[in-house]
């Protein structure tokens, strides 16, 4: 029995010159890393069918995504890979090939649509079928890298017209390969670092509704508000919040799993410009509810908080929520207002029972 699946393959190209030119424990290591940076973000839209050593291999129903969420998942992927290719970068210290090289690396993405049968082979689900077997023959094209592409995706045609995806609106090329056995197989091509920002609003698309208030306290102070969780629980009225974020890192891709009054709401992080702006995807586990957008700007007597929010594809914006979220943002504002007096209370609580820090009084 086959069904139809969006089949996907991210690949980091210059792996094998990356190996053979690191040290043999480093290296991998370090790749592995990336690899598994990649898995952790696709794994929201999509099923592992495997990992190759400097590829994964991830599918998912042709129903599950549209073409705009497969262009967000795919632009969101690549931000991830590359601030964690950066985070390495910064974090250390060491000269070692492997650490210098780690830079080179790069990140393509090819994606297919067709029938796939699944089989058992030594207890293990594999993917069969001609498909699987042209969204790998796809690795090995030259069109892409004959026009000067390092890092790109590759959706072919079947993609395109199945998801209804705008290549003009993408800025995608066109490219074909003649394959054995497929003959020629016609795609299109383009870098997703320019596709970050289409999971946010354009700027003349009007909000729902906007909430625009001065919040005392610098910008620095009112970003921790807007985004570690433990503060948001504070004035949002949110229980609980479970944040997954990639390779340990807050931005682009983190998501998380906002509990409040037995409801479950799902947030992913859609733009990350600390301590500037951000914007959440949001919904209720099945369906898009809106994107949140918020700006800070330092204002003589504290942050300018700009709040728009835009109802998703389709989806109605909910009664009530206007004022609800007015009324968070009067919480926060009275969270920043108080914070001052927090501090220096906590000052002077007396010290019986606080553990000391100078590492003489252990002695």
């Amino acid at each position: 029995m086959t069904d139809n699946r969006l089949l996907l393959i991210a690949d980091l190209s210059g792996y094998t010159a990356y190996l053979v030119g690191g040290e043999a424990e480093e290296a991998p290591l370090i790749a592995g890393d990336l690899v598994e940076t990649i898995v952790t973000h696709l794994t929201g839209d999509f099923e592992v069918a495997g990992l190759e050593g400097d590829a994964a291999f991830v599918h998912a129903p042709l129903d599950a995504l549209d073409g705009r969420r497969l262009i967000e998942a795919i632009a969101g992927c690549h931000d991830a890979f590359r601030r964690r290719i950066e985070s390495v970068r910064q974090a250390t210290t060491c000269t070692c090939e492997a650490c210098q090289r780690a830079p080179t690396l790069e990140l393509k993405f090819f994606v297919h649509v067709g029938p796939v049968a699944r089989q058992r082979i030594l207890g293990r689900e594999e993917l069969a079928g001609r498909d699987v077997i042209l969204v790998h023959r796809l690795l090995k094209g030259s069109d892409p890298a004959e026009r000067g592409l390092r890092s790109y995706a590759l959706l072919t045609d079947a993609t395109v017209a199945a998801l209804g995806i705008d290549v003009e609106s993408l800025g995608l090329m066109r490219v074909s390969q003649e394959y054995e056995h497929f003959g020629e197989v016609v795609g299109w091509v383009g870098d997703p670092t320019l596709w970050q920002d289409r999971s946010l609003p354009d700027d003349g698309v009007p909000p729902s509704f906007e909430v625009d208030e001065l919040i005392p306290g610098d910008p620095a102070m009112v970003w921790d508000l807007l985004t570690v969780p433990g503060e948001r629980e504070r004035w949002e009225g949110i229980e609980r919040i479970d944040e997954e974020s990639l390779g340990g890192e807050r931005g682009v891709g983190t998501r998380s799993h906002c509990v409040a009054r037995r409801l479950s709401t799902v947030e992913e992080i859609v733009d990350w410009r600390p301590p500037h702006g951000f914007a959440r995807r949001m919904s209720d586990g099945d369906s898009a509810e809106a994107i949140v957008r918020y700006d800070l700007e330092r204002r003589e007597g504290g942050t300018r908080l700009r709040l728009r929010w835009y109802p998703a594809d389709g989806a109605a914006t909910r009664d009530g929520i206007e004022d609800e979220v007015r009324g968070r943002i009067d919480r926060l504002a009275d969270l920043a207002r108080r914070r001052p007096q927090d501090a220096a209370a906590a000052d002077e609580l007396p010290s019986v029972g606080r553990r000391s820090v100078n590492p003489e009084a252990r002695s």
